[in-house]
């Protein structure tokens, strides 16, 4: 017994000892990393652009308003040259506008193997910047090896569209089917109690049906249609081609296939969707030709727009203004608390507005708003905060990206002004709340509660039991208390009847097109759209734009700066080539499916929330 005992003391010593060495050799090579990366810092410096050569316009991930952090655990065991999440809308605009008028820059290669998407919105504004970069008589090549419906109005705003043979580009217009539960939850026996105030509130119809209902499919198609008109008007632009011939190719594909004996590259090659069929040493020889040879490399002179990104910040750093436009981002989910750019969290934006409002210099609030809602308590808070800055005269301007719809709408309702895109999907004046019991669930199973109370309201919201009358009745009219308190909102904030605001809630979903025709918006626009108008109501010249967003602590952003992917030197490396698979590309949007319902906080239980706005 004492040899055993012995024999496993020896043993734990050995895995304290193996422990305590992976630890102090992980440690030395993280220091070791540091110390790389600062010496790295300090030799390289600041990118140069070459006196001549292409900007490459590479995109990777999903196109977002504000970037989020990796986390410390993520970022340690991801795979050496995983491609970036995640590009900025604003760096891409920005890399644009600044080569439009530099005589460095020739021309654009765009390559969107790597990107993963975006919402309408964002792509309408970066075509609509190639398109404007174009007047400056420089050339733009697409080039990848095959183009998504995201991808390819992007890519129809350039001059010679180039894809491999292999490839393809298939633009099935928007739409999509979700996912209706009623029928499990009846086999499983959960009862689910439903609240909500508005004909077309059809976030809870997963939940009590198992279709979509007549009216949802109404709105979410009117919408859908607008969307769609504005993606076949900038493609029909860009290639020279008839405003409808994109539904006219979806709707022929299999005769267009047939002419083209199954060959999906050819068949777009016929649309006039591509103008060649070239393998990577072809478009390259006519690259280097346009471009020039790259010193050192078989590739063409050329930049990242990473690096051009930040070689031209250093070159146009610097302000000597005094006012100040504050520039406050909600984007995804709204829910209460602290968190990153991953969410729209109260406390948050709220601490973010209060300092905003407390200097100054402040002379103008932009509220750039990405989100289809979430709790309505946390809406409230924001938008609460937001008056408080209106209160001392500085005015409040709501930026539409591509969703502000239910709290996104609800945040913004009482701002000075409101702009949005054609193409933003926002509306969905409405309100609802869901709580499930399991009672019949536990009886199948032979599980039951019983338990005594001092009031009527002792234990009424246990979800082991059915919901009593008395709770239903609170939860009902407290809905009923929160939609009142929208419409009021919305018709205070836009200078609207309450009935007229009644007629274009009760849940439904507009694009940025209708919603102007609506008085829901003021302006068209995109942000520099809002920036000229928070110029013009703070009455100032000369201005500054400050974007407040919530950083993270010192040690994960040297872990961001360590790891995080490089700009490549070449355009056509295996790493810049690398592109997200269709798989993971769905892995990534059911993450970010249950990422929202998992955030969904409210202390209330009240939700002002779009389930319809994404469309793909």
């Amino acid at each position: 017994m004492d040899t055993l005992k012995t024999l496993f003391g020896l043993l734990w010593k050995v895995i304290v000892l193996a422990q305590q060495t992976i630890l102090t050799l992980f440690a030395f090579v993280i220091l070791i990393g540091v110390i790389a990366f600062v010496n790295a810092s300090k030799s390289d410096g600041v990118p140069v652009v070459p006196k001549s050569g292409a900007l490459v316009l590479a995109p990777s991930g999903v196109i977002v308003e504000a970037l989020t952090w990796r986390d410390r655990t993520d970022l340690l065991l991801m795979e050496e040259n995983q491609p970036d999440r995640e590009t900025a809308l604003k760096d891409i605009l920005t890399v644009i506008k600044r080569a439009k008028d530099d005589d460095r820059i020739t021309g654009i290669v765009l390559l969107t193997d790597g990107m993963v998407g975006g919402g309408p919105s964002k792509l309408h504004a970066i075509a609509e910047a190639l398109k404007d970069f174009k007047t400056s008589e420089k050339p733009i090549y697409a080039v990848s090896t095959a183009y998504s419906q995201a991808d390819y109005l992007i890519a129809s705003q350039a001059d010679q569209i180039f894809m491999n043979s292999a490839g393809n580009v298939l633009l099935p217009g928007y739409g999509g089917n979700g996912a209706y539960f009623k029928s499990a939850l009846d086999k499983l026996k959960v009862d689910v109690n439903v609240f909500r105030v508005g004909t077309y509130k059809s976030a809870v119809e997963p939940y009590i049906r198992d279709d979509m209902s007549k009216d949802a499919k109404e709105a979410n198609l009117k919408f859908m249609n607008v969307l769609w008109d504005e993606y076949q008007a900038t493609v029909a632009d860009g290639r020279d081609l008839n405003s409808n011939s994109l539904t006219k190719d979806a709707n022929n594909l299999i005769e267009n296939l047939r002419a083209a004996e199954g060959n999906l590259a050819k068949m777009a090659q016929q649309r006039g969707l591509v103008d060649k069929l070239v393998s990577r040493n072809e478009w390259r020889a006519e690259l280097v030709e346009k471009f020039g040879r790259m010193r050192g490399n078989d590739s063409f002179n050329q930049i990242h727009f990473k690096n051009y990104l930040a070689a031209t910040n250093a070159e146009t750093a610097g302000s000597d203004s005094d006012n100040q436009i504050a520039v406050i981002t909600a984007q995804g989910n709204i829910v209460m608390g602290n968190a990153g750019n991953e969410v729209a969290a109260a406390e948050t934006i709220v601490q973010q507005v209060r300092r905003a409002r407390s200097r100054s210099s402040t002379k103008a609030i932009v509220l750039r708003v990405d989100s289809p809602g979430g709790s309505a308590f946390a809406s409230e808070l924001i938008r609460q905060e937001l008056v408080a800055a209106q209160n001392q005269g500085i005015p409040v301007i709501a930026s539409f990206s591509s969703v502000a719809a239910s709290g996104g709408y609800w945040i913004s309702a009482t701002s000075d002004k409101i702009i949005a895109a054609p193409t933003t999907i926002t509306g969905s004046i409405g309100i609802y709340g869901i709580i499930p019991t399991f009672e019949r669930t536990l009886d199948a199973i032979g599980i039951h509660t019983d338990g005594v109370g001092t009031t009527k309201l002792a234990g009424a919201f246990d979800p082991t039991k059915s919901l009593s009358p008395i709770a239903s009745e609170l939860i009902q009219q407290s809905i009923d208390n929160g939609y009142a308190e929208f419409l009021n909102l919305v018709a205070t904030g836009r200078g609207m009847s309450l009935g007229d605001v009644s007629r274009i809630a009760e849940g439904r979903v507009w694009s940025g097109k209708t919603a102007l025709e609506l008085g829901l918006v003021d302006e068209l626009g995109d942000f520099e759209t809002a920036v000229a108008s928070a110029v013009e109501l703070a009455d100032i010249e000369d201005y500054e734009l400050v974007f407040y967003q919530k950083a993270p602590d010192e040690f994960t952003k040297l872990l961001n700066a360590m790891f995080g992917q490089a700009a490549k030197a070449s355009f056509d490396t295996p790493e810049m080539m690398q592109a997200y698979s269709p798989f993971m590309k769905l892995a990534m949007q059911l993450k970010l499916d249950a990422a929202f319902l998992a955030n969904l906080n409210d202390p209330t239980g009240k939700y002002v929330v779009c389930m319809d706005c994404s469309v793909h």
